[in-house]
């Protein structure tokens, strides 16, 4: 029996719903148009339909406005600035551990060679992406660079930003093991 989410948990479902709405919305563009004394917010669809997303009343001070009918745009914003951030931290943080530990550094790509190889990973990755089954290690190798965005796995050894992801991702991992949703 699991108690309530921690607030980790919480930040974290969030911020993946927040991700997978900016992955749904990729490539639409948010604009005003104003005609017959009302401004509205309209949406151009990246599959091309065009929809009205809503009608500003008179009132809404420039400002306002100027942040509803930027919030997609502001949105992507948000999610690239704290992917940088996070990678920045956990490149740090590994700095940090490796010339505390004195050792020579990780090999990340044998450490996701390794996590490809266990079961409770495919169902980790199932969650992720696609959200289809992952039945072997080599579907898992595949969901795993989908995800993060690389070829192969050796780029998590020269990357900083992909290494933040995969540690990152390592990260939700750990939680999704005390919690599986």
């Amino acid at each position: 029996m699991s108690g309530p989410p921690s607030e980790r948990a919480r930040e974290v479902a969030r911020l993946h719903r927040y991700r997978d709405l900016a992955t749904m919305m990729a490539g639409d563009q948010w604009t005003l148009e104003a005609s017959d004394g009302q401004t509205r917010i309209v949406c151009q669809r990246s599959t091309g339909e065009r929809v009205l997303l809503a009608v500003v009343d008179p009132d809404v001070t420039p400002a306002e406005l100027d942040l509803i009918c930027g919030a997609h745009d502001l949105l992507g914003f948000f999610l690239t600035m704290q992917d940088r951030a996070t990678a920045k931290v956990l490149d740090l943080q590994a700095r940090l551990d490796s010339r505390a530990r004195g050792a020579r550094e990780t090999d990340y790509a044998a450490q996701a060679a390794m996590l490809c190889n266990e079961p409770r990973f495919w169902r980790f990755l199932e969650t992720k992406a696609t959200r289809t089954a992952v039945a072997n290690a080599r579907q898992a190798d595949t969901r795993l660079k989908v995800v993060l965005g690389f070829q192969s796995k050796r780029q998590l050894n020269s990357d900083a930003a992909l290494l933040g992801k995969f540690r990152s991702l390592l990260s939700d991992f750990e939680l999704w093991k005390r919690n599986p949703m």
